[in-house]
């Protein structure tokens, strides 16, 4: 029961009361060479006019002809604590829609595909993030809760059921590393991500000039 009554909140709320801005475009590389392209909109405020932020996203790899397509939808509180989550994602093994939503220091997931569904709780609380490997804007919720001393965060990629702890430090400059679990740097502006990298995974995120 508790879940379901936490995923009633997840159902598709009315017109986004929030101010629009422009879309923006990503390049993702990998060794150098460009694997896809992500577009996102940052606007203030959430569904029913509550207060907080909204990310929509949507990835394709490759930008061309894509064999993967992946759309994010992230509202957060006024306060950057998870409100609503939902993740489409179109492959070769066909639709999986996942949905999360934060219930206090419980994190509820639910997965559905073809022909199966799944829910699962684990730890949550103003310290944890929601990130994909697919769709790189998630990574401005963390610039958002970044310290100059460094803030210590779990990462959920709740499409692999991955989790890492790692430390968010933002400089004077205004860039911020990552350290831990999770290593790279990235750099934000009013309209979101300006640049992300990732050396473990050789990726380098950057905007489109396009």
């Amino acid at each position: 029961m508790r879940l379901a009554a936490v995923l009633l909140l997840l159902a598709p709320a009315g017109r986004l009361q929030a101010q629009e801005v422009a879309e923006v475009k990503l390049v993702i590389q990998q060794d150098g060479r460009e694997i896809g392209r992500e577009d996102y909109q940052l606007t203030r405020g959430r569904g029913r006019g509550a207060s907080g932020s909204t990310l929509r996203a949507n990835g394709h790899y490759p930008a061309n002809n894509p064999t993967l397509r992946i759309a994010a939808n992230l509202e957060r509180t006024a306060e950057s604590s998870l409100a609503k989550f939902q993740l489409d994602v179109e492959g070769p093994n066909g639709p999986t829609v996942i949905l999360a939503a934060g219930s206090g220091a419980r994190l509820i997931i639910r997965t559905v595909a073809k022909g199966s569904e799944a829910g699962r709780e684990m730890p949550g609380g103003p310290d944890v993030v929601l990130l994909d490997d697919n769709v790189y804007s998630l990574y401005i919720a963390v610039a958002d809760l970044a310290t100059p001393n460094g803030r210590p965060l779990t990462a959920v990629f709740p499409r692999t059921a991955r989790r890492a702890s790692f430390v968010a430090r933002r400089d004077s400059g205004g860039q911020v590393s990552l350290t831990g679990g999770i290593r790279g740097t990235m750099e934000t502006d009013g309209q979101g991500l300006v640049s992300l990298v990732l050396p473990e995974s050789n990726i380098r995120v950057g905007r489109a000039k396009d």
